[in-house]
């Protein structure tokens, strides 16, 4: 596993600061209701270091591709979510929906997210642009990965 990408999309993900392109439409009442649930969860999460909140909240797909299993996912994020140090609480300023992503914005430095749904759920892309923009040359540094998958 690319522990040195894992702990960056970890603390990236942790402070929401995957920064996206925006340009979508005002969201409806159900996924304003929906995206507003999984920012209250995430930073649940972060103040907890819940390893297995954070499993639930990312991308299914994106955490089959990026940990192979959830109990992998639980068991390599437990450690780094522990090390990530306190983060701050997310207060939503604006959320633009366009298709299946979202762009939410927050209230002071924390930056914005890009959200994703996948099965009619939103959650945190893993494997996405925004994930791979944020780990940059990380990748170059880090342990290979079981499967040999790369960028």
């Amino acid at each position: 596993m690319k522990r040195t990408f894992a702990l960056i999309v970890i603390a990236a993900t942790g402070a929401l600061l995957l920064a996206g392109c925006g340009g979508g439409d005002e969201a409806s009442d159900a996924d304003q209701d929906a995206i507003t649930a999984l920012v209250t969860e995430v930073n649940r999460i972060t103040q907890a270091k819940d390893a297995e909140g954070f499993c639930e909240v990312i991308q299914p797909s994106g955490m089959k591709a990026t940990f192979k299993s959830r109990s992998r996912c639980v068991r390599e994020t437990e450690a780094i979510l522990k090390q990530a140090g306190k983060q701050p609480t997310l207060e939503i300023d604006s959320i633009e929906v366009d298709g299946d992503t979202a762009q939410v914005k927050f209230k002071g430095r924390n930056g914005d997210a890009s959200l994703v749904r996948e099965d009619g759920k939103w959650y945190i892309p893993l494997e996405s642009q925004q994930a791979a923009s944020a780990a940059g040359d990380a990748g170059a540094d880090s342990e290979p990965t079981d499967s040999g998958d790369g960028n």
